[in-house]
């Protein structure tokens, strides 16, 4: 990169891909690695090769708009991601796999902001373009084995990771899957909170940040990260339905590919490309149908029971 070497750095293994992150701050530095704790026990010579991400944070002066989350802008252009706003200014390159913003001092205080405005979204787009197939769905790991649960936004991914939790399950994640394919199959989640509604949540809102997701107010659930690494390296896949009863049922893999491209919703029609593989890479251990009650513990008992999970 560009500029006098920052005097702070740090090396993770973000999705198993080597991933630098420099600062020309200690505090800043701190506050943009703890939002990756997840990540700490894997070591960068754990990954499978690939491209070195860079991502480097400079503090730029206070900003009275930097309360505002809102006022954040990402664009996109080609193989390059913009982020501007509320004192944020910084940028992408796939091509080289490198990002660079400057930031507000404020943010170096907030961890939890620095990743949801900032790092995850620059982070995410070089992984994303460096191997590491998004797929929406909820990832939760039953046994060795990922069970990849995807639907269209309400069809109870969240719901359903948080009834997993709370049944002793380890969550991937609510919302997104990567599929990393070469050299060999591997399932990353990217642990942030599970995002529900109160009434879904039960005792689980105790001490959950609210958060305003699609105009509506959810609890924020931190996911358990401790322990093993988020990843699995096998998998089946799940399409959600609804339903008066559970129900398990198989399905082709054509099948599940036919329906995975139709459930594309916008961000994720970007990878339209590379998902048929990924489909059938997760397809491979099993498709199947899963049909959910009212009751989200029925299907963790389902998961269970699953041939391959």
């Amino acid at each position: 990169m560009n500029g006098a070497p920052p005097a702070h750095r740090a090396e993770l293994a973000l999705l198993g891909l080597r991933t630098t992150i420099e600062a020309d701050d200690g505090a800043l530095l701190r506050a943009a690695l703890a939002g990756y704790a997840a990540w700490s026990g894997l070591r960068p010579a754990d990954g499978d090769g690939g491209p070195h991400i860079r991502l480097r944070l400079d503090l730029g002066p206070s900003s009275v708009d930097s309360a505002s989350a809102s006022e954040v802008s990402v664009r996109v252009d080609g193989r390059r991601l913009h982020l501007s706003g509320a004192g944020i200014d910084g940028w992408a390159d796939a091509d080289r796999c490198e990002a660079r913003c400057t930031v507000p001092p404020e943010l170096a205080a907030d961890p939890a902001r620095l990743a949801a405005e900032v790092t995850d979204a620059l982070l995410l787009f070089l992984l994303t373009r460096a191997g590491r197939v998004p797929v929406h769905a909820a990832g939760i790991v039953a046994g060795d084995t990922a069970v990849v649960l995807a639907g269209p936004s309400g069809a109870g991914k969240s719901t359903l990771a948080l009834a997993a939790q709370r049944a002793g399950l380890r969550v991937l994640s609510d919302d997104t899957v990567y599929v990393q394919l070469r050299p060999r199959l591997r399932v990353w989640g990217f642990p942030r909170p599970i995002h529900v509604f109160p009434a879904d949540a039960g005792t689980f809102t105790e001490g959950a940040a609210m958060r305003l997701r699609g105009g509506r107010w959810k609890a924020a659930v931190p996911v358990d990260s401790a322990g093993a690494a988020p990843m699995a390296e096998r998998a089946v896949l799940c399409l959600l339905a609804r339903g008066p009863s559970v129900r398990l049922d198989p399905i082709s893999t054509d099948d599940a590919a036919r329906a995975m491209d139709a459930l594309l919703e916008p961000g994720f029609d970007h990878f339209r490309e590379g998902l048929p593989e990924a489909v059938r890479a997760l397809a491979e251990g099993g498709a199947w149908r899963l049909t959910l009650s009212a009751n989200p513990d029925e299907a963790v008992d389902a998961i269970r029971r699953m041939p391959g999970g």
